[in-house]
Protein backbone atom coordinates (compact mmCIF):
# COMPACT_ATOMS: atom_id res chain seq x y z
CA UNK A 1 0.00 0.00 0.00
CA UNK A 2 1.49 2.99 -1.05
CA UNK A 3 1.96 6.01 1.70
CA UNK A 4 -0.17 8.65 -0.14
CA UNK A 5 -2.96 5.48 0.65
CA UNK A 6 -1.93 5.36 4.18
CA UNK A 7 -2.26 8.99 4.85
CA UNK A 8 -5.94 8.73 3.34
CA UNK A 9 -6.90 5.53 5.19
CA UNK A 10 -5.34 7.49 8.49
CA UNK A 11 -7.28 10.36 7.80
CA UNK A 12 -10.69 8.87 7.10
CA UNK A 13 -10.07 6.77 10.14
CA UNK A 14 -9.31 9.70 12.45
CA UNK A 15 -12.34 11.19 10.91
CA UNK A 16 -15.09 8.28 12.37
CA UNK A 17 -16.26 10.29 15.01
CA UNK A 18 -17.07 7.50 17.40
CA UNK A 19 -14.43 5.27 19.74
CA UNK A 20 -13.92 1.99 17.53
CA UNK A 21 -14.92 0.44 20.82
CA UNK A 22 -18.68 1.79 20.20
CA UNK A 23 -19.12 0.92 16.19
CA UNK A 24 -21.97 -1.41 15.96
CA UNK A 25 -21.84 -2.02 19.42
CA UNK A 26 -25.21 -3.07 19.86
CA UNK A 27 -25.51 -5.29 16.89
CA UNK A 28 -24.48 -8.50 16.10
CA UNK A 29 -21.65 -7.27 14.02
CA UNK A 30 -19.83 -5.09 16.67
CA UNK A 31 -17.61 -7.94 18.06
CA UNK A 32 -15.89 -8.49 14.68
CA UNK A 33 -15.23 -4.56 14.05
CA UNK A 34 -10.65 -4.58 14.73
CA UNK A 35 -10.35 -1.81 17.79
CA UNK A 36 -7.21 -0.37 15.66
CA UNK A 37 -6.45 0.38 12.02
CA UNK A 38 -4.80 -2.13 11.15
CA UNK A 39 -3.42 -2.87 7.37
CA UNK A 40 -6.81 -2.52 5.21
CA UNK A 41 -6.20 -5.63 3.32
CA UNK A 42 -5.74 -8.17 6.75
CA UNK A 43 -7.87 -8.67 9.17
CA UNK A 44 -11.29 -8.25 7.62
CA UNK A 45 -14.37 -10.61 7.37
CA UNK A 46 -16.72 -11.10 4.59
CA UNK A 47 -20.15 -12.41 3.60
CA UNK A 48 -21.84 -12.68 0.34
CA UNK A 49 -25.56 -12.01 -0.10
CA UNK A 50 -27.30 -13.87 -2.72
CA UNK A 51 -30.62 -13.19 -1.81
CA UNK A 52 -32.88 -9.16 -2.48
CA UNK A 53 -34.80 -9.38 0.19
CA UNK A 54 -31.63 -10.01 2.75
CA UNK A 55 -29.85 -7.68 0.67
CA UNK A 56 -32.40 -5.21 1.59
CA UNK A 57 -33.08 -5.93 5.43
CA UNK A 58 -28.76 -6.22 6.11
CA UNK A 59 -29.08 -2.55 4.49
CA UNK A 60 -31.61 -1.53 7.25
CA UNK A 61 -30.16 -2.93 9.55
CA UNK A 62 -26.85 -1.41 8.78
CA UNK A 63 -28.46 1.95 8.65
CA UNK A 64 -30.04 1.82 12.22
CA UNK A 65 -27.02 1.06 13.81
CA UNK A 66 -25.07 3.49 12.38
CA UNK A 67 -23.52 6.02 14.85
CA UNK A 68 -21.23 8.51 13.00
CA UNK A 69 -21.79 8.60 9.02
CA UNK A 70 -23.29 6.62 6.29
CA UNK A 71 -21.43 7.50 2.39
CA UNK A 72 -23.31 5.87 -0.43
CA UNK A 73 -22.87 5.59 -4.59
CA UNK A 74 -25.12 4.20 -6.72
CA UNK A 75 -25.64 4.46 -10.32
CA UNK A 76 -29.52 4.03 -9.65
CA UNK A 77 -32.07 5.51 -7.07
CA UNK A 78 -35.50 5.18 -8.01
CA UNK A 79 -38.08 6.49 -6.24
CA UNK A 80 -39.91 3.11 -5.63
CA UNK A 81 -41.35 1.26 -2.60
CA UNK A 82 -37.65 0.34 -1.51
CA UNK A 83 -36.43 3.32 -2.68
CA UNK A 84 -38.73 5.27 -0.46
CA UNK A 85 -38.17 3.10 2.61
CA UNK A 86 -34.14 3.47 2.19
CA UNK A 87 -34.45 7.40 2.22
CA UNK A 88 -36.99 7.69 4.95
CA UNK A 89 -34.58 5.30 6.94
CA UNK A 90 -31.58 7.38 5.87
CA UNK A 91 -33.52 11.15 6.66
CA UNK A 92 -33.98 9.39 10.67
CA UNK A 93 -30.53 8.03 10.58
CA UNK A 94 -29.87 12.12 10.16
CA UNK A 95 -32.01 13.10 12.61
CA UNK A 96 -30.50 11.44 15.22
CA UNK A 97 -27.08 12.98 14.38
CA UNK A 98 -25.46 10.72 11.46
CA UNK A 99 -23.95 12.09 8.86
CA UNK A 100 -25.71 10.86 5.60
CA UNK A 101 -24.29 11.62 2.35
CA UNK A 102 -25.48 10.22 -0.98
CA UNK A 103 -24.02 10.49 -4.92
CA UNK A 104 -26.17 9.07 -7.11
CA UNK A 105 -25.64 8.92 -11.03
CA UNK A 106 -27.83 11.65 -12.95
CA UNK A 107 -28.84 9.31 -16.03
CA UNK A 108 -31.03 7.15 -14.81
CA UNK A 109 -31.99 7.92 -11.28
CA UNK A 110 -35.04 9.61 -10.22
CA UNK A 111 -35.36 13.17 -11.62
CA UNK A 112 -37.96 14.91 -10.16
CA UNK A 113 -36.57 18.60 -9.07
CA UNK A 114 -39.44 18.27 -6.21
CA UNK A 115 -38.01 15.43 -4.59
CA UNK A 116 -34.52 16.66 -4.76
CA UNK A 117 -35.52 20.05 -3.67
CA UNK A 118 -37.30 18.60 -0.36
CA UNK A 119 -34.04 15.92 0.03
CA UNK A 120 -31.59 19.04 -0.02
CA UNK A 121 -33.08 20.59 2.97
CA UNK A 122 -34.72 17.75 4.81
CA UNK A 123 -32.02 18.37 7.54
CA UNK A 124 -28.28 19.79 8.09
CA UNK A 125 -26.81 16.21 8.26
CA UNK A 126 -28.62 14.87 4.69
CA UNK A 127 -26.60 15.48 1.70
CA UNK A 128 -26.87 14.38 -1.81
CA UNK A 129 -24.85 15.15 -4.78
CA UNK A 130 -25.25 14.37 -8.23
CA UNK A 131 -22.83 12.95 -10.93
CA UNK A 132 -22.44 14.56 -14.03
CA UNK A 133 -25.92 16.34 -14.23
CA UNK A 134 -26.76 17.74 -17.73
CA UNK A 135 -26.70 20.76 -18.05
CA UNK A 136 -26.74 21.43 -13.57
CA UNK A 137 -30.43 20.46 -14.23
CA UNK A 138 -31.91 17.48 -12.08
CA UNK A 139 -34.26 17.51 -14.49
CA UNK A 140 -32.94 18.77 -18.20
CA UNK A 141 -35.17 18.85 -21.50
CA UNK A 142 -34.40 16.65 -24.35
CA UNK A 143 -32.69 19.76 -26.19
CA UNK A 144 -30.60 20.58 -23.12
CA UNK A 145 -29.56 16.85 -22.81
CA UNK A 146 -28.86 17.33 -26.23
CA UNK A 147 -26.74 20.31 -26.29
CA UNK A 148 -25.12 18.37 -23.43
CA UNK A 149 -23.92 15.88 -25.68
CA UNK A 150 -22.78 18.09 -28.38
CA UNK A 151 -20.75 19.75 -25.97
CA UNK A 152 -19.19 16.75 -24.05
CA UNK A 153 -19.86 13.15 -25.80
CA UNK A 154 -17.63 11.81 -23.56
CA UNK A 155 -18.71 14.28 -20.15
CA UNK A 156 -22.35 12.65 -20.97
CA UNK A 157 -21.55 9.70 -21.73
CA UNK A 158 -19.10 9.08 -18.53
CA UNK A 159 -20.95 7.84 -16.16
CA UNK A 160 -20.77 6.46 -11.99
CA UNK A 161 -21.25 3.12 -12.32
CA UNK A 162 -20.29 2.06 -8.65
CA UNK A 163 -22.11 0.66 -5.67
CA UNK A 164 -21.08 1.37 -2.36
CA UNK A 165 -22.36 2.03 0.90
CA UNK A 166 -19.80 2.64 4.14
CA UNK A 167 -20.92 2.35 7.93
CA UNK A 168 -19.05 4.13 10.29
CA UNK A 169 -16.21 3.67 8.01
CA UNK A 170 -15.96 0.26 9.70
CA UNK A 171 -18.39 -1.88 7.69
CA UNK A 172 -18.89 -1.83 3.66
CA UNK A 173 -20.76 -3.10 1.15
CA UNK A 174 -20.63 -3.44 -3.09
CA UNK A 175 -21.61 -5.36 -5.90
CA UNK A 176 -24.11 -5.17 -8.39
CA UNK A 177 -27.34 -3.47 -6.26
CA UNK A 178 -28.78 -0.09 -6.99
CA UNK A 179 -31.65 1.35 -5.21
CA UNK A 180 -34.42 -0.08 -6.70
CA UNK A 181 -37.37 -2.56 -6.39
CA UNK A 182 -35.89 -4.87 -8.79
CA UNK A 183 -32.75 -5.40 -6.82
CA UNK A 184 -34.34 -6.54 -3.45
CA UNK A 185 -36.75 -9.10 -5.33
CA UNK A 186 -40.21 -6.76 -4.62
CA UNK A 187 -40.58 -5.95 -8.28
CA UNK A 188 -43.89 -7.95 -9.84
CA UNK A 189 -41.92 -7.75 -12.97
CA UNK A 190 -38.08 -8.39 -13.81
CA UNK A 191 -36.37 -9.00 -10.58
CA UNK A 192 -32.17 -8.82 -10.61
CA UNK A 193 -30.16 -12.24 -9.70
CA UNK A 194 -27.61 -9.98 -7.80
CA UNK A 195 -24.40 -10.30 -5.32
CA UNK A 196 -22.97 -8.00 -2.70
CA UNK A 197 -20.76 -8.55 -0.79
CA UNK A 198 -19.97 -6.79 3.10
CA UNK A 199 -16.65 -6.69 4.36
CA UNK A 200 -16.06 -5.83 8.04
CA UNK A 201 -12.31 -4.49 8.95
CA UNK A 202 -9.87 -2.37 8.00
CA UNK A 203 -10.88 -2.19 4.03
CA UNK A 204 -13.82 0.24 4.73
CA UNK A 205 -11.34 3.05 5.26
CA UNK A 206 -10.22 2.51 2.12
CA UNK A 207 -14.03 2.55 0.58
CA UNK A 208 -14.40 5.76 2.81
CA UNK A 209 -11.25 7.53 1.29
CA UNK A 210 -12.60 6.36 -2.24
CA UNK A 211 -15.90 7.94 -1.53
CA UNK A 212 -14.30 11.27 -0.60
CA UNK A 213 -12.52 11.27 -3.85
CA UNK A 214 -15.84 11.11 -5.94
CA UNK A 215 -17.99 13.25 -3.13
CA UNK A 216 -15.19 16.20 -3.80
CA UNK A 217 -14.93 15.28 -7.72
CA UNK A 218 -15.83 18.78 -9.67
CA UNK A 219 -18.59 16.79 -11.84
CA UNK A 220 -20.23 16.18 -8.61
CA UNK A 221 -23.06 18.68 -8.23
CA UNK A 222 -25.37 19.31 -5.02
CA UNK A 223 -28.31 19.33 -4.87
CA UNK A 224 -28.99 23.06 -4.34
CA UNK A 225 -26.90 24.15 -7.12
CA UNK A 226 -28.80 22.56 -10.07
CA UNK A 227 -30.32 25.32 -11.40
CA UNK A 228 -34.18 23.89 -11.56
CA UNK A 229 -33.81 22.55 -7.89
CA UNK A 230 -32.65 25.83 -6.93
CA UNK A 231 -35.84 27.78 -8.27
CA UNK A 232 -37.68 25.33 -6.49
CA UNK A 233 -35.77 26.00 -2.85
CA UNK A 234 -35.98 29.54 -3.33
CA UNK A 235 -40.11 29.61 -4.02
CA UNK A 236 -40.76 26.78 -1.45
CA UNK A 237 -43.27 25.42 -3.48
CA UNK A 238 -41.96 22.03 -2.81
CA UNK A 239 -43.66 18.76 -0.81
CA UNK A 240 -42.28 18.00 3.06
CA UNK A 241 -42.41 14.24 3.93
CA UNK A 242 -41.96 14.96 7.75
CA UNK A 243 -43.18 11.12 9.41
CA UNK A 244 -43.12 8.08 7.91
CA UNK A 245 -47.19 8.29 7.12
CA UNK A 246 -46.14 10.62 3.91
CA UNK A 247 -44.36 7.80 2.43
CA UNK A 248 -46.07 5.55 -0.35
CA UNK A 249 -45.21 2.06 0.40
CA UNK A 250 -48.09 0.23 -1.39
CA UNK A 251 -48.45 -3.08 -0.10
CA UNK A 252 -44.34 -3.52 1.57
CA UNK A 253 -43.54 -1.97 4.62
CA UNK A 254 -46.54 -1.62 6.39
CA UNK A 255 -46.17 -3.56 9.94
CA UNK A 256 -42.97 -1.85 11.34
CA UNK A 257 -42.91 -4.84 14.28
CA UNK A 258 -42.50 -7.44 11.84
CA UNK A 259 -40.68 -5.34 9.49
CA UNK A 260 -37.72 -4.63 12.35
CA UNK A 261 -38.05 -8.61 13.61
CA UNK A 262 -36.95 -9.88 9.89
CA UNK A 263 -33.88 -6.97 10.28
CA UNK A 264 -33.00 -8.50 13.63
CA UNK A 265 -33.06 -12.35 11.95
CA UNK A 266 -31.53 -11.33 8.53
CA UNK A 267 -28.44 -9.05 10.44
CA UNK A 268 -27.80 -12.26 12.69
CA UNK A 269 -27.96 -14.80 10.46
CA UNK A 270 -25.24 -13.15 8.10
CA UNK A 271 -23.32 -11.92 10.34
CA UNK A 272 -22.96 -15.27 11.53
CA UNK A 273 -22.04 -16.26 8.01
CA UNK A 274 -19.39 -13.90 8.06
CA UNK A 275 -15.90 -15.44 7.09
CA UNK A 276 -12.73 -14.33 7.85
CA UNK A 277 -10.42 -14.33 5.06
CA UNK A 278 -6.69 -14.03 4.15
CA UNK A 279 -6.86 -10.67 2.32
CA UNK A 280 -8.90 -8.20 0.90
CA UNK A 281 -8.03 -5.21 -1.52
CA UNK A 282 -10.70 -2.92 -2.77
CA UNK A 283 -10.10 -1.69 -6.48
CA UNK A 284 -12.06 1.24 -8.05
CA UNK A 285 -11.81 3.77 -10.55
CA UNK A 286 -10.52 7.34 -10.56
CA UNK A 287 -13.74 9.68 -10.77
CA UNK A 288 -13.82 11.03 -14.36
CA UNK A 289 -12.67 7.10 -15.08
CA UNK A 290 -9.57 8.10 -17.80
CA UNK A 291 -8.37 10.27 -20.02
CA UNK A 292 -9.89 10.36 -24.10
CA UNK A 293 -13.02 8.70 -25.00
CA UNK A 294 -11.97 4.91 -25.60
CA UNK A 295 -9.03 5.07 -23.45
CA UNK A 296 -7.86 1.48 -21.84
CA UNK A 297 -5.69 2.90 -18.86
CA UNK A 298 -8.52 2.46 -15.94
CA UNK A 299 -7.60 1.33 -13.26
CA UNK A 300 -10.03 -1.49 -12.50
CA UNK A 301 -9.53 -2.48 -16.00
CA UNK A 302 -6.05 -3.03 -15.36
CA UNK A 303 -6.25 -4.55 -12.34
CA UNK A 304 -8.83 -7.21 -13.36
CA UNK A 305 -7.29 -7.71 -17.11
CA UNK A 306 -4.00 -8.76 -14.82
CA UNK A 307 -5.98 -11.07 -12.35
CA UNK A 308 -7.28 -12.75 -15.52
CA UNK A 309 -3.76 -13.21 -16.95
CA UNK A 310 -2.76 -15.13 -13.61
CA UNK A 311 -5.28 -17.80 -14.19
CA UNK A 312 -3.17 -21.10 -14.59
CA UNK A 313 -6.24 -23.50 -15.28
CA UNK A 314 -9.74 -21.91 -14.67
CA UNK A 315 -12.00 -18.82 -14.70
CA UNK A 316 -15.45 -18.77 -13.41
CA UNK A 317 -17.41 -15.50 -14.42
CA UNK A 318 -20.61 -13.93 -14.00
CA UNK A 319 -22.20 -10.81 -15.72
CA UNK A 320 -25.29 -9.42 -16.88
CA UNK A 321 -23.75 -8.71 -20.26
CA UNK A 322 -21.08 -10.62 -22.54
CA UNK A 323 -19.46 -8.10 -25.09
CA UNK A 324 -15.87 -8.63 -25.24
CA UNK A 325 -13.96 -5.96 -26.16
CA UNK A 326 -10.75 -6.79 -28.24
CA UNK A 327 -8.40 -6.26 -26.07
CA UNK A 328 -10.64 -8.86 -23.54
CA UNK A 329 -10.58 -11.34 -27.00
CA UNK A 330 -6.56 -10.37 -26.88
CA UNK A 331 -6.39 -11.82 -23.04
CA UNK A 332 -8.17 -14.96 -23.45
CA UNK A 333 -6.07 -16.08 -26.61
CA UNK A 334 -3.11 -15.34 -24.27
CA UNK A 335 -4.49 -17.50 -21.92
CA UNK A 336 -5.48 -20.28 -24.11
CA UNK A 337 -1.89 -20.43 -25.90
CA UNK A 338 -0.32 -20.71 -22.38
CA UNK A 339 -2.67 -23.42 -21.54
CA UNK A 340 -5.06 -25.11 -24.10
CA UNK A 341 -6.86 -26.67 -21.66
CA UNK A 342 -7.79 -23.94 -19.74
CA UNK A 343 -11.20 -23.99 -18.45
CA UNK A 344 -13.03 -21.14 -18.86
CA UNK A 345 -16.92 -20.59 -18.07
CA UNK A 346 -19.51 -17.79 -18.12
CA UNK A 347 -22.69 -17.08 -16.82
CA UNK A 348 -24.91 -14.73 -18.44
CA UNK A 349 -28.28 -13.46 -19.43
CA UNK A 350 -30.27 -15.44 -22.62
CA UNK A 351 -32.49 -13.76 -24.77
CA UNK A 352 -35.42 -14.35 -22.67
CA UNK A 353 -33.65 -12.91 -19.47
CA UNK A 354 -32.09 -10.43 -20.50
CA UNK A 355 -33.07 -6.54 -19.35
CA UNK A 356 -30.96 -4.70 -22.20
CA UNK A 357 -31.82 -6.06 -25.70
CA UNK A 358 -29.04 -4.48 -27.59
CA UNK A 359 -26.28 -5.28 -25.27
CA UNK A 360 -27.62 -9.07 -25.78
CA UNK A 361 -28.15 -8.40 -29.80
CA UNK A 362 -23.62 -7.43 -29.29
CA UNK A 363 -23.43 -10.64 -27.34
CA UNK A 364 -25.42 -12.75 -30.03
CA UNK A 365 -23.19 -11.50 -32.95
CA UNK A 366 -20.33 -12.54 -31.34
CA UNK A 367 -21.02 -15.68 -29.47
CA UNK A 368 -19.51 -17.32 -32.77
CA UNK A 369 -16.18 -15.73 -32.01
CA UNK A 370 -16.46 -16.73 -28.54
CA UNK A 371 -17.41 -20.48 -29.32
CA UNK A 372 -15.37 -21.06 -32.94
CA UNK A 373 -12.03 -18.90 -31.94
CA UNK A 374 -11.86 -18.53 -28.18
CA UNK A 375 -13.97 -22.10 -26.71
CA UNK A 376 -15.48 -20.45 -24.14
CA UNK A 377 -18.25 -22.49 -22.48
CA UNK A 378 -20.83 -19.53 -21.98
CA UNK A 379 -24.44 -20.75 -20.33
CA UNK A 380 -27.40 -18.20 -20.51
CA UNK A 381 -29.92 -17.92 -17.53
CA UNK A 382 -33.28 -19.10 -17.84
CA UNK A 383 -36.25 -16.57 -16.61
CA UNK A 384 -37.68 -18.89 -14.63
CA UNK A 385 -34.88 -21.77 -13.79
CA UNK A 386 -35.56 -24.06 -11.54
CA UNK A 387 -34.03 -22.83 -8.64
CA UNK A 388 -36.34 -20.08 -8.88
CA UNK A 389 -37.71 -19.79 -5.05
CA UNK A 390 -34.49 -20.87 -3.90
CA UNK A 391 -32.77 -17.50 -5.54
CA UNK A 392 -36.27 -15.70 -5.10
CA UNK A 393 -38.33 -16.88 -1.96
CA UNK A 394 -40.65 -14.22 -2.39
CA UNK A 395 -41.62 -15.15 -6.05
CA UNK A 396 -45.35 -16.64 -5.09
CA UNK A 397 -45.99 -13.83 -3.11
CA UNK A 398 -44.91 -11.57 -6.27
CA UNK A 399 -46.51 -13.12 -8.55
CA UNK A 400 -50.07 -13.45 -6.78
CA UNK A 401 -49.47 -9.30 -5.97
CA UNK A 402 -49.33 -8.73 -9.98
CA UNK A 403 -52.34 -11.26 -10.10
CA UNK A 404 -54.40 -9.53 -7.85
CA UNK A 405 -53.65 -5.95 -9.19
CA UNK A 406 -53.63 -6.86 -13.13
CA UNK A 407 -55.94 -10.07 -13.23
CA UNK A 408 -55.02 -10.06 -17.05
CA UNK A 409 -51.49 -10.14 -16.87
CA UNK A 410 -50.27 -12.45 -19.29
CA UNK A 411 -46.35 -12.35 -17.59
CA UNK A 412 -45.22 -13.52 -14.26
CA UNK A 413 -42.15 -12.18 -12.48
CA UNK A 414 -39.14 -13.69 -13.97
CA UNK A 415 -34.99 -13.12 -13.05
CA UNK A 416 -32.55 -11.69 -15.00
CA UNK A 417 -28.97 -11.85 -14.20
CA UNK A 418 -27.02 -8.55 -12.81
CA UNK A 419 -24.41 -10.12 -10.29
CA UNK A 420 -20.79 -9.24 -11.49
CA UNK A 421 -18.15 -11.54 -10.14
CA UNK A 422 -14.66 -13.84 -11.07
CA UNK A 423 -13.17 -17.02 -9.70
CA UNK A 424 -9.63 -17.33 -10.94
CA UNK A 425 -7.97 -20.93 -10.15
CA UNK A 426 -10.81 -20.98 -6.77
CA UNK A 427 -7.91 -19.17 -5.27
CA UNK A 428 -9.04 -15.58 -5.78
CA UNK A 429 -12.57 -13.57 -6.54
CA UNK A 430 -13.86 -10.23 -7.48
CA UNK A 431 -17.16 -9.14 -6.85
CA UNK A 432 -18.30 -5.87 -7.57
CA UNK A 433 -20.09 -3.07 -10.63
CA UNK A 434 -18.02 -4.04 -13.27
CA UNK A 435 -19.92 -5.78 -16.30
CA UNK A 436 -18.03 -7.75 -19.15
CA UNK A 437 -18.68 -5.18 -21.59
CA UNK A 438 -16.95 -1.77 -23.33
CA UNK A 439 -18.84 0.89 -21.25
CA UNK A 440 -17.71 -0.70 -18.19
CA UNK A 441 -14.02 -1.44 -19.59
CA UNK A 442 -13.20 2.23 -20.81
CA UNK A 443 -16.60 4.63 -19.77
CA UNK A 444 -18.35 3.94 -16.57
CA UNK A 445 -16.32 3.90 -13.17
CA UNK A 446 -16.39 0.85 -11.66
CA UNK A 447 -15.95 -0.58 -7.93
CA UNK A 448 -15.19 -3.74 -6.34
CA UNK A 449 -13.65 -5.97 -3.89
CA UNK A 450 -10.57 -8.36 -4.79
CA UNK A 451 -10.71 -11.69 -2.20
CA UNK A 452 -7.46 -13.44 -1.92
CA UNK A 453 -9.43 -16.50 -0.44
CA UNK A 454 -9.73 -20.16 -1.34
CA UNK A 455 -12.76 -20.79 0.76
CA UNK A 456 -14.50 -17.77 -0.04
CA UNK A 457 -13.69 -18.70 -3.79
CA UNK A 458 -15.05 -22.21 -3.79
CA UNK A 459 -18.28 -20.92 -2.25
CA UNK A 460 -18.43 -18.18 -4.80
CA UNK A 461 -17.43 -20.49 -7.67
CA UNK A 462 -20.60 -23.10 -6.68
CA UNK A 463 -22.99 -20.44 -6.31
CA UNK A 464 -21.68 -19.06 -9.72
CA UNK A 465 -21.92 -22.76 -11.16
CA UNK A 466 -25.25 -23.63 -9.65
CA UNK A 467 -26.76 -21.19 -12.40
CA UNK A 468 -25.49 -23.06 -14.70
CA UNK A 469 -26.96 -26.22 -14.01
CA UNK A 470 -28.97 -27.99 -16.95
CA UNK A 471 -31.94 -26.56 -15.16
CA UNK A 472 -31.17 -23.19 -14.47
CA UNK A 473 -29.70 -22.39 -18.06
CA UNK A 474 -29.07 -22.72 -21.92
CA UNK A 475 -25.73 -23.54 -22.72
CA UNK A 476 -24.09 -22.09 -26.29
CA UNK A 477 -23.05 -24.43 -28.75
CA UNK A 478 -21.98 -25.24 -32.62
CA UNK A 479 -25.31 -26.19 -34.20
CA UNK A 480 -24.70 -29.95 -35.03
CA UNK A 481 -24.93 -29.27 -39.34
CA UNK A 482 -24.00 -31.75 -41.71
CA UNK A 483 -20.56 -31.45 -42.04
CA UNK A 484 -20.17 -29.80 -45.43
CA UNK A 485 -23.20 -27.38 -44.71
CA UNK A 486 -21.58 -26.64 -41.28
CA UNK A 487 -18.19 -26.00 -42.60
CA UNK A 488 -19.56 -23.22 -45.53
CA UNK A 489 -21.40 -21.86 -42.79
CA UNK A 490 -19.28 -21.62 -40.11
CA UNK A 491 -16.57 -19.73 -43.12
CA UNK A 492 -19.14 -17.19 -43.72
CA UNK A 493 -20.50 -16.62 -40.29
CA UNK A 494 -16.42 -15.85 -39.02
CA UNK A 495 -16.22 -13.96 -41.35
CA UNK A 496 -19.22 -11.41 -41.67
CA UNK A 497 -19.26 -11.08 -37.95
CA UNK A 498 -15.88 -8.95 -38.04
CA UNK A 499 -17.59 -6.84 -40.70
CA UNK A 500 -19.40 -3.74 -39.81
CA UNK A 501 -22.57 -5.09 -41.87
CA UNK A 502 -23.22 -8.96 -40.38
CA UNK A 503 -26.42 -9.63 -42.36
CA UNK A 504 -25.92 -13.58 -42.98
CA UNK A 505 -29.01 -14.70 -41.29
CA UNK A 506 -27.85 -17.90 -39.59
CA UNK A 507 -25.49 -18.23 -36.86
CA UNK A 508 -23.18 -20.95 -36.12
CA UNK A 509 -23.91 -21.47 -32.79
CA UNK A 510 -27.23 -21.85 -30.70
CA UNK A 511 -28.90 -22.55 -27.85
CA UNK A 512 -28.73 -26.33 -25.80
CA UNK A 513 -31.13 -27.92 -23.40
CA UNK A 514 -30.49 -31.13 -21.99
CA UNK A 515 -33.13 -34.03 -22.96
CA UNK A 516 -35.00 -35.18 -20.31
CA UNK A 517 -33.24 -38.60 -18.55
CA UNK A 518 -30.02 -37.61 -20.53
CA UNK A 519 -26.86 -36.92 -18.50
CA UNK A 520 -25.23 -33.61 -18.58
CA UNK A 521 -21.92 -33.88 -20.87
CA UNK A 522 -19.50 -30.40 -21.33
CA UNK A 523 -19.13 -28.84 -24.83
CA UNK A 524 -17.27 -31.28 -27.34
CA UNK A 525 -17.56 -34.16 -25.85
CA UNK A 526 -18.71 -36.81 -28.96
CA UNK A 527 -21.75 -37.50 -27.36
CA UNK A 528 -22.77 -33.95 -26.56
CA UNK A 529 -25.54 -33.66 -29.33
CA UNK A 530 -27.21 -36.89 -28.20
CA UNK A 531 -27.52 -36.32 -24.86
CA UNK A 532 -28.19 -32.30 -25.51
CA UNK A 533 -31.02 -30.96 -27.74
CA UNK A 534 -31.39 -27.73 -30.04
CA UNK A 535 -34.08 -24.59 -28.20
CA UNK A 536 -33.13 -22.67 -31.03
CA UNK A 537 -31.45 -18.95 -31.02
CA UNK A 538 -33.93 -17.23 -28.60
CA UNK A 539 -35.53 -19.88 -26.36
CA UNK A 540 -38.23 -19.24 -23.47
CA UNK A 541 -39.67 -17.04 -26.01
CA UNK A 542 -43.62 -16.68 -27.07
CA UNK A 543 -43.86 -17.26 -30.41
CA UNK A 544 -41.74 -16.15 -33.51
CA UNK A 545 -40.69 -12.93 -35.00
CA UNK A 546 -41.74 -10.94 -31.77
CA UNK A 547 -40.79 -7.44 -31.62
CA UNK A 548 -37.94 -8.03 -29.20
CA UNK A 549 -36.42 -10.63 -31.84
CA UNK A 550 -36.87 -8.55 -34.78
CA UNK A 551 -34.85 -5.50 -33.09
CA UNK A 552 -32.05 -8.32 -31.83
CA UNK A 553 -31.60 -9.58 -35.55
CA UNK A 554 -31.45 -5.57 -36.70
CA UNK A 555 -28.93 -4.54 -34.47
CA UNK A 556 -26.81 -7.44 -34.82
CA UNK A 557 -26.71 -6.78 -38.61
CA UNK A 558 -25.85 -3.15 -38.52
CA UNK A 559 -25.16 -1.90 -34.48
CA UNK A 560 -21.90 -2.80 -34.63
CA UNK A 561 -20.53 0.84 -34.66
CA UNK A 562 -22.39 0.98 -31.08
CA UNK A 563 -20.94 -1.50 -29.55
CA UNK A 564 -17.95 0.76 -27.82
CA UNK A 565 -20.42 2.47 -25.87
CA UNK A 566 -22.94 -0.14 -24.89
Amino acid sequence: MSKVWRIIVLLAFAGAGVARAEIFSDSPFGPVVPGDAAEPTERNRVVSIENGRDALLLRLHLIRRARASIDIQTFIWTDDECGRLLIHELIEAAKRGVRVRIIADHMVSDQDPRTVAFLATVHPNFEVRHYRPAMRRIKPSFWQTMLAGALSFHGTNQRMHNKLMVFDRAVMLTGGRNVENTYFDHSRTLNFRDRDVVAVGPVALVAAASFEEFWNFKHTVPGPELADVAALISSGRYPRYDSREYYDFGPFFGDEAELAAAVAEAAARLAAQLRAVAKVRLIVDLPGKSSGFFARDSRITQELRALAAGAEHSIVMQTPYLILSKPARRLVKELRSKNPAMVIRISSNSFASTDNILAYSANYRLRGIYVRDLALEVHEFKPRPESLREIFPDYDAMAGLAAAEDPGRKTTPFLCIHAKSLVVDERVSFVGSYNLDPRSENLNTEIGLVIEDEGFARELRAAIEADMRPENSWVIGRRDLPLPVGMVNALIDGIVSRTPLDVWPIQNTTSYELRPGSTELPLGHPDFHRHYRDAGPFPGTDGLLSTKEIVTRIYKAVGTPLTPIL
